[in-house]
Formats: C-alpha cells, structure tokens, sequence
C-alpha cells in the first residue's frame, strides 16, 4: 500500500475552472516543462507526420531508436522506446520481479506506486532537510549491506524534488557494487538535459557488464507532455532480454516516432534551452533567497524545493492565478513543502513578488 496518495502538477484545466478563468490565464509553476514551448522549427515536421495516420507505426522504430543512439553516440540496439518515461520505468520495474526495492525519500511518487503494483516492498533511504537532501553514496551502499533482501535500487538524478544531483563518480560506486551484488539499478535522468552546466548523462560510463537500466524523457525537455516519448538504455544482454519480453507492441505512436527521429536536429531550439537555463536558474534562486518567510533548497535543475510555514501558500498564490506544486504527497515533506518550475524572467519576477506580498516581505 502507498504510503501516500500522489498527486501531480500540471493540471491547469482543474485550476483555471475552480477559478472560473480560461486556462491561458493560469501561471502554471507547478509543472516542470520548457518555458521556450515546443520547437518551432519541428512543427512541420509534426504536421507532415499526419499523413501517415491511417498506417501502423514500425513495431521496432527502427529509425527513432537510431536517431536517439546516434545523438548518445550507442548502439541502437541498446535503446528502448515507449509512450513516456512512466512506460518505459514500468516494462523495466516488470521486467525485474524484485521482492524488495529501494527508493529516496523524499522522490517521484510513480516509482512506489509502480513497485507496489507489481508486489515488490519498497523501501525508503530518508534524505535531510539539513543536508538540503544530498546524501553521501557510502552511506547509501552501507545501507544497501544491512538490507540484503533489497535487489532494485530507483534513483533519479537530478532527484525531484530536491533537484540535488548525484555525480558520475558516485554512481560509479553504486554500479560496481550492484554488478557484484546481484542488484539492479534503474537511473531516472528524466531532468539531465536540464541542468545547469549540462550535466553529463551516466549514459556514457554504461558498460556490457552493469546491471542498470537509464530511463529518459523527451517530454521535459522539448516540452511535449501531451504527445508522450521515453526511452531506456541498457548495454546489459541478460537485461535487453528481460526488458523486450516485457515491452508492448506499438509503445509509441506514430506522430511521436516522427517527432523523435528529428527531435535532436533541433540544434538552435537546444542552445537557447541551455542559455535560459543557465541564466534564469541562478536569477531565480537568488530572488527566492531574498523572500523572507521561505526556506529555498539548492537545485541543479529547472525547479526548486522550498518550505515555508504557511500551509495555505498554494491556495493564496491560486488566487493570484499562480500555481505551485505542494509536496505533501512526497514521503518525507509535509504541506508545508513546496516546488517551483523555473520559467522566464518576466514569469520568475511575478512569482518572486507574488511571494513577497503574501509573506510580507520588503525588498532589501
């Protein structure tokens, strides 16, 4: 049974009614998509791909699995593609058939909720408020050695959230000693495109040898929530097995295995990704540091986990048409934890002020 029931951001529709508002007027800060919106150079790629409607999509993808390997310079055959991350974490949670699993806490809700579906016990390694919710890796591995039953270990990195990021030495670590131990790791780099400094994907620390499956999405990133593509990558042959017997037939619909094939041709809509990250990520922790009231947690990623006493700050800031993520769903935060999506400037300073005038800040 979950431990807590989840709720996700993103749903404006259910907001802008409670308001009595069109949508459009809804401030969406509760969902963690590119403000940039969807590539305007692939539109008519999106809309050329209408023309194949009536025919059935290549059950193997040949071509979306090349175009994702070339772009992590891999082997296509190394590649697994589904209708979102959520699938794809799904088919590899099945293909696993653990008894036992270990996750964070606090971190994305579908993960419990995908091992309790499937019988497995899930286990929770509880991060700090004091340690802004990093962890130290020999900590987790010693913790991984008094719980031998434990054979799935489900990571996000960055973690959400927390937006802490493990690095690749770490998980390193981790891998060898799951390679030795019979355990299994499935790495969620759902957010690593969107990181500040574009972090590198352990993608390319992947071995023959390492029992771990990385799940991706294209949803984020090039801000398609709607339409819905994922992919994992293992270099494992025993996993490869494992995961094809569990995959569904036609996972990904033919509209986005065009968008796919072309998603990384869209070189200038990802540079100016990357320079609005890198500038407005910064800018925005350092207005929400200013805003008494709120304790804002470091992040390398396109959100921020903050916590103030006001239990009430989601409903005060709806009404303000501004909507936040409120984390009391998340094992290990209360009502009193909040998230923020970071957007453009103009969008980020409406945000900051709309926290002030409610918390009674002055600016300094």
């Amino acid at each position: 049974m979950l431990e807590k029931e989840i709720h996700h951001g993103g749903n404006i529709e259910q907001a802008a009614e409670k308001l009595g508002i069109p949508v459009e007027e809804v401030n969406d800060f509760s969902a963690n998509i590119n403000p940039l919106g969807f590539p305007s150079d692939l539109w008519n790629v999106l809309v050329q791909s209408f023309a194949n409607i009536e025919v059935y999509p290549d059950p193997d993808y040949p071509e979306l699995k090349k175009a994702i390997a070339e772009h992590l310079a891999i082997d296509p055959v190394d590649v697994f593609v589904g209708n979102g991350a959520t699938q794809v974490l799904d088919e590899a949670i099945c293909a696993v058939k653990a008894t036992d699993a270990l996750i964070l806490a606090p971190t994305f809700g579908e993960y419990e909720r995908l091992f309790s579906r499937q019988g497995t016990r899930v286990h929770h390694y509880r991060l700090q408020e004091a340690d802004d919710f990093a962890f130290e890796m020999t900590s987790l591995i010693d913790f991984l050695k008094e719980h031998h039953e434990i054979k799935v270990v489900c990571l996000t990195n960055p973690n959400n959230p927390t937006g802490q990021l493990i690095s690749s030495r770490d998980l390193r670590k981790l891998t060898d000693f799951c390679n030795k131990h019979h355990r299994l790791l499935i790495l969620d780099e759902s957010f690593i495109d969107l990181t500040v400094g574009q972090q590198k994907s352990f993608i390319s620390e992947l071995t023959t040898d390492d029992q771990v499956y990385i799940i991706r999405a294209a949803t984020k990133f090039f801000a398609i929530p709607g339409l819905r593509l994922g992919y994992c990558v293992t270099k494992n042959q025993k996993l490869k097995q494992q995961l094809a017997f569990q995959e569904d037939t036609w996972s990904v619909n033919g509209i986005a295995d065009v968008f796919g094939q072309n998603m990384f041709r869209a070189k200038k809509y990802i540079q100016l990704t990357h320079d609005w990250l890198n500038v407005q990520q910064p800018a925005l922790y350092k207005a929400l540091q200013q805003v008494k009231g709120i304790k804002v947690f470091p992040s390398t990623t396109n959100f921020f986990l903050f916590k103030c006493a006001d239990p009430a700050l989601r409903e005060k800031l709806l009404k303000k048409h501004i909507m936040i993520r409120q984390c009391d769903d998340y094992v290990g935060l209360g009502p009193d934890y909040y998230r923020v999506a970071v957007k453009g400037p103009q969008d980020n300073v409406m945000l900051v002020n709309a926290l002030k005038e409610i918390l009674g800040s002055e600016e300094q």
